[in-house]
């Protein structure tokens, strides 16, 4: 078995990361984001992982 891509936490904070980009920016935002924030976004969705609303704050310019 390999080993996992990300932690859990990784993961939520790479969606979040991706889904704030795309709030924050519109269609401008949606090509910043990057392949591991698209594939954590399809995760967390088909996962169903809940996503804390903290998260989706960003909380620097690094984080947009």
């Amino acid at each position: 078995m390999t080993a996992p891509r990300w932690t859990h936490d990784q993961m939520i904070r790479l969606a979040a990361r991706g889904a704030t980009k795309v709030d924050l920016l519109g269609v401008r935002g949606t090509t910043l984001v990057t392949c591991d924030e698209l594939a954590a976004m399809a995760a967390v969705i088909l996962l169903g992982v809940p996503v804390p609303p903290d998260a989706l704050t960003p909380k620097g310019p690094h984080d947009v």
